[in-house]
């Protein structure tokens, strides 16, 4: 984990985590010229957060059903002595990436504004070529980063609002505390696997154990040779981690959903065959290694089951603020615009949205946050922050849909925050005639190609093995130009949508 702390006037300090979006906001407050000190915490030894491939020893034993988001945590320890045994339960150093990842997103559209990724790298990128693409984009911050420090405790002074965090260094084992102004917690939403409590499965696990994975403890399809095997969840990575399995496993390998995904529209294959919710897990008297799904149709001899159900919010260094950020772990309570906390504007989430494109976004709200706690940008009152959560709760719920950006939304959602951005008052030496650095606005091309992505994902999948060679959508037979030409109305309604 990493975290940066920025500075909310021209003598404060501030603080980063470390995943990816550690490194985006680090770039923004220097381009702010307004700190005095920013410094970036990463509990691994090298920057790239998720994109950090790693074994998962500790993922492959958790709890079945696994629905807390304080896993793992320790609070009582983190004043006293060091608790050796605290990295041994932590989740938080297992990387969710598998051996055979590709990004689900076209690097044209996944890269930062401010770096492209190279020419001839593949359309769809190995997880090896996003993790060097941060090694290079980290240049710019890697004197602000202090690697193998884990931030084990975030506390606030409420006269002084500032921020106390307890700062454990894993090469010494010391713990030392540190205040500043104000806290980027950039963490992302990747550490603790979500695994529901669905009907029989504790007692199922425990009679046929280690039968029940988290997609966050796969790592090769080669492991389920001729096994039978049911994937649960749809999106992203239950799709391609089907795709991966379903070429090893015995054939038909089972997709199971509650709906329709949005990633992966080709038809299913020979070997994989989608079905319905599953329902239930069933008792050895009801069958050998039997399952039921919502449909009634019962399914016998599994060997193996895959959870692709996503992860749940967890902020355990930030067990002492009152109200809790964190509940149940569907979503971040208490935030404005997905980004800021109410009560305390200091503290700031990047990036805890889902069904996103990751970088332009967080580029964009790095560059709102370091505007913001610059003094060149204004927050709204807090009654009208409260008054835009509550909206949004009415409008999507109070659970994981509270943070869900499908599209349009996504694309609409980066072009406001750079707009947002842009409106900050001028600063004289900035660039950009005093605007400062600004993110990424998506045009009508970006709308378009977020809007085709799946579909380009799902033809270049289709070139296995040749796919790496394919290094633009124009090779896939994907010609903006074209469509825009032949549109019609309303296809093109998609770009008011999106603000562009």
């Amino acid at each position: 984990m990493v975290v940066l702390w920025a500075s909310l006037v021209q003598s404060a300090t501030p603080w980063i985590s470390q995943r990816a979006q550690m490194l985006i906001p680090g770039r923004y407050l220097l381009a702010e010229e307004a700190f005095e000190k920013i410094d970036i915490y990463e509990q691994r030894d090298r920057v790239g957060g998720v994109w950090n491939l790693s074994p998962a020893d500790r993922s492959r034993n958790i709890s079945i059903p696994q629905t807390n988001p304080s896993y793992g945590h320790r609070p009582d320890t983190v004043d006293a002595e060091r608790d050796p045994n605290h990295s041994g339960e932590s989740l938080e150093f297992e990387s969710p990436l598998y051996d055979y990842l590709e990004t689900n997103i076209p690097k044209g559209l996944m890269a930062f504004c401010d770096k492209p990724f190279p020419d001839d790298a593949p359309l769809f990128p190995p997880h090896r070529v996003v993790l060097q693409y941060l090694e290079e984009y980290a240049t710019e911050v890697r004197h602000l980063i202090h690697f193998s420090c884990q931030v084990r405790d975030v506390s606030l002074d409420e006269s002084t609002e500032s921020w106390t965090l307890a700062i454990d260094d894993l090469a010494t084992g010391s713990i030392s505390h540190h205040v500043y102004d104000a806290v980027l917690v950039a963490n992302g939403h990747y550490t603790v696997p979500y695994v529901p409590a669905i009907l029989g499965i504790s007692n199922w696990n425990k009679t046929y154990p280690e039968s029940i994975i988290h997609s966050k403890a796969y790592r090769r399809p080669e492991q389920f040779k001729d096994k039978k095997v049911i994937v649960v969840g749809n999106s992203a990575s239950g799709v391609d981690i089907a795709a991966q399995v379903g070429q090893y496993s015995k054939p038909p390998l089972l997709l199971s959903a509650r709906s329709v995904s949005a990633f992966g529209t080709a038809r299913p294959a020979s070997w994989r065959e989608d079905v319905d919710e599953l329902a239930e897990f069933l008792p050895s008297t009801s069958g050998e290694r039997a399952v039921r799904f919502q449909s009634g149709r019962i399914e016998q001899d599994v060997d193996v089951v895959i959870f692709a159900t996503g992860y749940l919010y967890s902020f355990p260094f930030l067990s002492n603020i009152r109200p809790p950020i964190v509940t149940d772990g569907f979503r971040t309570r208490d935030v404005y615009q997905h980004l800021f906390h109410i009560e305390h504007p200091t503290l700031a989430f990047p990036v805890i949205n889902l069904k996103v494109v990751p970088f332009p976004l967080a580029q964009n709200q790095a560059a709102v946050i370091a505007r913001v706690w610059s003094g060149r940008l204004a927050l709204p009152s807090k009654a009208e922050m409260r008054e835009w959560e509550s909206r949004t709760i009415k409008e999507k719920g109070d659970g994981k849909s509270f943070h869900l950006k499908k599209f349009p939304e996504d694309a609409a959602q980066i072009n406001e925050l750079y707009t947002w951005a842009a409106s900050a008052r001028k600063k004289d030496g900035l660039p950009n005639g005093g605007q400062g650095k600004l993110g990424s606005h998506w045009d009508e091309r970006h709308v378009w190609l977020r809007s085709r992505f799946p579909d380009i994902k799902a033809a270049y999948a289709g070139l296995r093995p040749d796919r790496f060679q394919v290094t633009t959508i124009e090779q896939l037979g994907f010609d903006y130009d074209q469509w825009r030409r032949r549109a019609e109305p309303a296809e093109l309604e998609m770009f008011r949508l999106a603000k562009c």
